[in-house]
């Protein structure tokens, strides 16, 4: 909890991005339409690439569903 004492902005951007990653891996589980092998890519992404594995994920699925 140090962090948090010395850097209390980027402790809670980190759990903020996070926050958002939970939440586009729950909606990739059970609401997307991707085959497994895309799941398991878009997870990797997600966990691996801070905030813009996030806004690719969101950006991607809008496109799809060709919201934009």
């Amino acid at each position: 909890m140090e962090l948090l004492a010395r850097y209390p902005a980027i402790f809670l951007l980190v759990t903020l991005n996070y926050l958002l990653v939970i939440i586009a891996l729950i909606h990739l589980i059970f609401k997307s339409d991707y085959p497994v092998g895309s799941r398991l890519i878009w997870m990797v992404i997600l966990w691996l690439i801070p905030a813009l594995g996030v806004a690719t994920y969101w950006l991607v699925w809008y496109r799809k569903e060709r919201r934009i």
